[in-house]
């Protein structure tokens, strides 16, 4: 059934439409999706396919021609409502067949079944997509990592449905690639070459980050590592976690685990024979406000130019992120390190953050020049130290204050110099484990306290055993005659002496 809007659009229920269901869980969108999706060639025919951002759809249809696949049939008509052309139904009743230049599935393959049709998986799913194409015509692809760290840290369980539309267990075998090499042969195999794969972080839904597998291997890794981190330390501010996703995720880029455990990979593919224009797009984009092309540069480094927002371009910094190395040494309890580097830190970029600067030898660089500014430095540093619970130095520090005062002397600060007192604490996950690890260290200074106690009460103990037998043996010696006497010639010869120091004859 097809029917014309007055709006210009025109809805089309192709069957297996959901006449009372609305998606759950957020749509594909962001910045760098939305960066994507103004690379495609304009006036070409595109097919989005599943649940997309509103404006990542109407960055598409300003430039191109926008056929929208949904199976909810009240979020089709309220695209309907907007002009745009609509396809509303399940997967299987799309008939389109080498139409489109352009098929753009960002928000992946799992949300274009219905109930009121069969179940495809993954690889159902792409070949019906991959008939839609015109030959030459481009796949702009998104794939969840169901091993990314955003699953890792999540507490919920992940083979528990959460919603209407999980009808289907997440921890069911599917044919869904689980790395990057698989899901570049597996669209191979379905006639599709990879021009450009990427792994996102932090979110699926709206990455801040995307590198390709050999930019996490062969590029700036310290500073990948640290983009991924402060990625996922804003996305989990004050969320609720099994561990610390930002340790985790400098970890997995650190270790070359980057591509393995991202977030999703999003994939460029073409259908033969390969089209003369292409995207060309960089090794690494990021977004902090400004989204950044990184590449080499030429010269054996790697440099990042804006190309949206007004944040100045430059090379990115060699070095190690500034917060791994203070919390090595914190660590290692490695007090001249620590002095060191806080010291350097202090004089030359103390209103950025420890996790925005990386150490070269004694340089010390910023590394995202679009990150504010921030005046309570050294407070924030002090704050992963306890909430991550980490050894330092300084055990007796256990408040925020007291642990900040210590650093800015260990910086070489003045001590006068007031310490600023922030609005509220830096904002960090609510990490379980960090939880647990503070129930360890209580559990741990809750033995020592009751082992000294038992100590001090065996030593009680015996003073009063040895005291005990001192009064015995004073009462026994206070009652002999002897002891009677000889005390009172000890009085006797006291008095005589004070007589001779005051000079009486």
């Amino acid at each position: 059934m097809e029917r014309r809007t007055d709006g210009g659009g025109m809805i089309r229920m192709i069957g297996g439409e959901m006449p009372a269901f609305t998606e759950v869980r957020a749509p594909a969108g962001g910045a760098l999706y939305g960066y994507l999706a103004d690379q495609l060639p304009a006036g070409a025919d595109v097919l989005v396919a599943g649940p997309h951002a509103a404006g990542l759809v109407e960055t598409l249809a300003a430039r191109t021609r926008v056929t929208c696949l949904l199976r909810s049939q009240p979020e089709a008509i309220e695209l309907d409502a907007r002009g745009l052309d609509v396809q509303c139904g399940t997967i299987s009743k799309l008939t389109d067949v080498e139409r489109y230049d352009v098929v753009v599935a960002l928000d992946g393959l799992d949300r274009l079944c219905s109930v009121e049709g069969p179940q495809y998986d993954w690889s159902e799913t792409l070949q019906v997509l991959k008939r839609t194409l015109r030959p030459g015509g481009m796949l702009l692809l998104a794939v969840e990592n169901e091993l990314g760290v955003h699953r890792l840290v999540d507490p919920a369980s992940p083979t528990a449905a959460q919603d209407d539309a999980a009808w289907r267990p997440l921890g069911e075998f599917d044919t869904k690639p689980g790395n990057p090499t698989r899901l570049a042969a597996r669209l191979a195999a379905e006639g599709l070459a990879v021009d450009w794969l990427g792994a996102a972080w932090p979110l699926p839904e709206a990455p801040t980050l995307i590198a390709t597998p050999n930019a996490l291997e062969d590029g700036p890794v310290d500073a990948l590592a640290a983009v991924a981190a402060s990625a996922v330390s804003r996305a989990y501010e004050k969320k609720s976690v099994l561990s610390d996703p930002r340790r985790l995720a400098a970890a997995a880029v650190r270790g070359g685990l980057g591509a393995e455990l991202a977030a999703a990979w999003v994939v460029v593919a073409y259908r033969a024979p390969r089209p003369a224009l292409v995207l060309n797009l960089p090794p690494a984009l990021t977004f902090s406000g400004s989204i950044f092309e990184v590449g080499p540069d030429g010269e054996a480094g790697w440099t990042r130019r804006a190309v949206r927002g007004e944040a100045p371009d430059g090379p990115i910094p060699a070095g190690r992120l500034l917060e791994e190395l203070l919390l090595g040494a914190a660590l290692r309890h490695d007090l001249p390190t620590l002095r060191r580097l806080l010291t350097g830190w202090m004089a030359t970029l103390p209103t950025w953050t420890a996790d925005n600067v990386v150490v070269d030898h004694d340089r010390f660089a910023r590394l995202d020049p679009a990150v504010p500014e921030t005046e309570d430095a050294l407070r924030r540093f002090g704050q992963i130290l306890l909430g991550g619970v980490y050894p330092h130095p300084w055990p007796a520090a256990t408040d925020l204050d007291t642990l900040t005062a210590i650093l800015r002397g260990a910086a070489g600060l003045p001590a006068g110099t007031p310490v600023p007192a922030p609005a509220g604490e830096p904002p960090a996950p609510d990490s379980r484990r960090e939880h647990e690890e503070q129930l360890r260290a209580l559990h741990r200074r809750l033995a020592d306290a009751t082992s000294q106690v038992q100590w001090y009460e065996a030593e009680l103990a015996k003073r009063d055993d040895q005291l005990r037998d001192a009064q015995i043996k004073i009462e026994t010696f206070s009652g002999n005659l002897s002891y009677r006497v000889a005390r009172l010639g000890l009085r006797a010869a006291r008095r005589a002496r004070t007589h001779l120091r005051k000079g009486n004859p």
